[in-house]
This record gives structure tokens, C-alpha cells and sequence, in this order.
């Protein structure tokens, strides 16, 4: 009889492990994964936002998102005066998390290729993209 106990109380662990907290993100809402994209992105709007747009010299762009055909969904303009890295590695995190929500949730999307701005323009303080 113990040693069916102690066979049981080990099964139980050895099951518990594999069906832990680990496996909570897979499980998780498309609600969910929605509202953790936006929260993502609204960091990296913040950030872009932090200085006022003057001279455009002192602005680059880069591609943000993902579409489920491949390619960038927009650009998004940032002063070189913030913390370059910072902000790019969130683009760079948002746009695997978009990928992998594309893929999770098959999200289909235009196939149609968005072309880069070709300069960045100050208007009232804000960084205007030029396509």
C-alpha cells in the first residue's frame, strides 16, 4: 500500500511539472494577446513621443509590425536623442510578438508592400513621416 502511495504522490509531481505555470502563455486569450501588443506598442509610442520634433535632422525611422504575409505594417519616426537601443529593441520584441500573434491566431493581411517614408518632417512639434 505505501509503495502505491509513493508510486501515486510521484506520478502527481512528475504530471504537475510538465503542466505548470509555464504552459499559462500558450493558453492565453486572443483578448489577451490583443491588450499585450497594444501595451507594447503604447511604450514605444511614448517613447518616440518624448521629444519635440524641430529640426528633422535629429529623426530616423524604422519598420514596425508585422503582417501575416511578411513585411512591416508601418514606420514609426524616433529622435535620435533617446535611448536608441532601448527603443529599438521594443520595436524589434513588439514585431516578433505581432509575427507570433499572426501566427497563433491565423490572422490573414494584405500582401501589399509598404514602402519606407522618404524623409521625416516637423509639423507642430511631431515627427511627420513622407512617403
Amino acid at each position: 500500500m505505501r509503495q502505491y502511495l509513493f508510486k501515486s504522490i510521484l506520478f502527481s509531481l512528475f504530471i504537475f511539472s510538465f503542466t505548470g505555470c509555464e504552459e499559462k502563455n500558450l493558453y492565453n486569450s486572443k483578448e489577451d494577446d490583443v491588450l499585450e501588443i497594444a501595451s507594447l506598442r503604447s511604450e514605444i509610442d511614448k517613447l518616440s513621443e518624448q521629444v519635440n520634433c524641430e529640426n528633422n535632422a535629429g529623426w530616423k525611422f524604422t519598420p514596425i509590425g508585422e503582417k501575416a504575409c511578411g513585411g512591416p505594417t508601418g514606420y514609426v519616426a524616433y529622435a535620435t536623442k533617446i535611448d536608441e537601443a532601448l527603443f529599438l529593441k521594443k520595436v524589434t520584441l513588439y514585431n516578433q510578438k505581432q509575427k507570433a500573434f499572426n501566427v497563433k491566431w491565423n490572422v490573414v493581411s494584405d500582401c501589399m508592400f509598404m514602402n519606407p517614408p522618404k524623409s521625416i518632417d516637423c509639423v507642430s512639434g511631431k515627427p511627420k513621416l513622407v512617403y
